[in-house]
């Protein structure tokens, strides 16, 4: 009895296993993400073979590959006049030059990071296949980098152009005798070069025409010939073999060094009236691509134009330009004929007065629509009262000016209806100021007073105060602020040294857009003293002013006039509440390209991060 009790026991426990071992199976394991990019097997021609005269290039690799935007980013050197196509073939690579190729002529073919396996897209990284229709291949190179003239960034994909001849005109009318482009770093290198001399350039080639095209492409070039060469450096080692030989070894090295180029856009003449729009019935609104700066006309053509029908506004740039329609006639018309007069160039550079002929319409929103405050005011609806607005704020800036902005365009401003009043103690007294109309905006007025710090003001304008053009008045306004603490702010104080031409010294918002804050002329060295700033984190930068008139110049090709040079204090400055920051700065001598700007807060926390994923590592200190 006991015997057959044991032998079920056994039965029921293989049982149980044999299904719990069923239920526990899973997906099997997918393994290591695959992060090899291919390899190559075989390619015909070899890298660096001479006397190949196909105009088809086979790269065989050791997996599947794709070539996705391959043909965006390939540059063979020198350049075929026709493009060449890519195709695959199992895994290889077939790449058609499409024209039969010149004869003792090395080629030089970059691939960039254009390959890359069909599975994870690993992509084969700086592919570059050279090879020769001659017995000879050459061997020399010129590199460097491709920068932002205004701000160092680095330009990528931009095609680098070299020539042979000595005509500055090589660049506009011939193809480039070898050409490169830059990678997302700005670097380029165009290898395989002959012994010869070098004209240089870079040019964005938006036209795909290899040529530079003015008032399209950007720029850049070198001054100066360049002439590639390589020596060959032997250098001792201490290595000693079998029959007690020396080994010696050693290294070419490349001339030039690292060439940089500085990329500008022209100053092109190119106005053209580029958008109008008829936002409200009183509205009418010309946007153009420059800025217009006389020979402006607007004539209406399907209405007779009675004296003050208009009123110009310009913006700040002089680049668009608000018509205001005063006649009541003329703005209830659903649709107005304008004739526009600008200043416009020829072929031959000639400056003429061109017309162009804009028809525009309006057409009121529903009722339904009409009911909406929002809607009422951005068709323009006929109301008594315009609302004044201003830039008063909980946190005033003493430095700053107090605005009024008018909504609609003012024909008048009674000043007496405006108080301003300062808190002394618990009551407030009223003070002097002094109130000017801007000089661009005719609908803002600046209120000026020497503001005391952390104090609190009141302003008020009394009703009717204002009327616009269209005989509407103004509503009262009353608005209570307080100017912020003197001790909220900072103070940079730079000493600046080794000044030889007149300098700009800019302060920088700490972004892409680098906004100037603040900036200061300098024409010899000294302290430069930025005040009233913001806590926060800012950036330097110095332009040298070389034709003295207070701003960034770009560059002239047809001149060979280079774009005024710029350059970057390398450390982001911190600016602290109640804090002079005070540093040097001395100007090097020669050029500087970096904008390796460091944050040190950033690199602070970045080490705080290693040190927490390693601590291992913060024991070693």
């Amino acid at each position: 009895m006991a015997n057959k009790i044991l032998l079920l026991v056994i039965i029921v426990i293989g049982y149980v296993s044999f299904f719990t071992s069923c239920a526990n199976i899973g997906m099997p394991s997918g393994g290591l993400k695959d992060t090899i990019p291919p390899t190559i097997v075989r390619s015909l021609p070899a890298n660096g073979q001479l006397n190949f005269t196909d105009q088809k290039v086979r790269i065989t690799f050791n997996e599947f590959v794709i070539v996705e935007g391959l043909s965006n980013i390939f540059t063979v050197s020198p350049p075929t006049v026709k493009k060449p196509l890519f195709r695959t073939k199992g895994k290889t690579l077939i790449v058609d030059l499409n024209e039969k190729l010149k004869p003792n002529t090395t080629y030089s073919l970059d691939f960039k990071d254009g390959v890359a396996d069909n599975n994870e897209r690993n992509p084969l990284r700086n592919l570059r296949l050279a090879f020769s229709t001659g017995s000879h291949l050459d061997s020399l190179r010129i590199v460097g980098f491709v920068k932002n003239a205004f701000t160092l960034e680095p330009v990528p994909n931009t095609l680098v152009s070299l020539y042979r001849g000595h005509s500055d005109t090589l660049v506009y009318k011939t193809r480039p005798d070898y050409i490169a482009k830059t990678d997302y770093r700005g670097f380029f290198a165009v290898t395989n070069l002959p012994a010869d001399t070098f004209q240089v350039f870079a040019l964005s080639d938006v036209d795909n025409n290899l040529k530079f095209t003015s008032g399209v492409d950007s720029i850049s070039f070198l001054s100066h010939f360049v002439i590639p060469s390589a020596k060959y450096i032997p250098t001792q080692d201490t290595t000693i073999t079998g029959n007690d030989t020396l080994v010696i070894l050693g290294k070419t090295r490349f001339s030039p060094d690292p060439l940089y180029l500085l990329h500008f856009g022209e100053y092109f003449f190119d106005l053209r009236l580029d958008k109008y729009l008829h936002p409200t019935r009183k509205v009418v609104d010309l946007i153009f691509t420059q800025a217009v700066t006389d020979t402006f006309n607007i004539e209406p053509l399907n209405f007779e134009a009675k004296q003050g029908w208009k009123y110009i506004e310009k913006s700040a740039k002089s680049d668009s330009i608000r018509i205001w329609l005063t006649d009541s006639m003329v703005y209830n018309k659903d649709t107005l004929l304008f004739k526009v007069t600008y200043l416009q160039q020829d072929s031959l550079k000639e400056y003429y007065a061109k017309d162009d002929t804009i028809r525009l319409f309006f057409t009121d929103v529903t009722q339904a629509s009409k009911n909406k405050r929002k809607e009422r005011r951005r068709i323009g609806s006929d109301v008594n009262t315009v609302t004044l607005g201003t830039n008063a704020n909980p946190a005033f800036d003493p430095f700053r000016k107090l605005e009024v902005i008018s909504p609609e365009p003012v024909a008048s401003f009674d000043t007496s209806k405006i108080s301003l009043f300062e808190k002394k103690d618990t009551l407030y007294t009223q003070v002097k100021y002094k109130l000017t109309p801007d000089s661009v905006n005719k609908r803002k007025y600046f209120i000026t007073h020497p503001w005391k710090y952390g104090t609190d003001y009141k302003i008020t304008i009394d009703s009717a105060a204002l009327t616009t053009i269209y005989n509407t008045c103004s509503k009262s306004v009353k608005t209570e602020f307080k100017t912020q603490e003197e001790e909220h702010y900072g103070q940079i104080i730079l000493n600046i040294s080794n000044i030889t031409i007149p300098t700009i010294i800019q302060l920088l918002s700490n972004d892409k857009e680098e906004r100037i804050i603040q900036q200061i002329p300098i024409a010899k060295d000294g302290n430069v003293n930025f005040k009233l700033i913001e806590p926060g984190k800012y950036l330097l930068k110095a332009i040298f002013d070389r034709n003295n008139n207070g701003k960034w110049d770009t560059g002239n090709l047809k001149d060979k006039i280079p774009p005024e040079e710029v350059m970057y204090y390398l450390s982001v400055v911190k600016v602290r509440s109640n804090w002079d920051n005070k540093d040097n700065w001395i100007l090097p001598a020669q050029q500087s390209f970096s904008k390796k700007i460091i944050d040190e807060e950033v690199e602070a926390q970045k080490l705080k991060d290693k040190l927490k994923k390693n601590p291992k590592r913060s024991s070693a200190f």
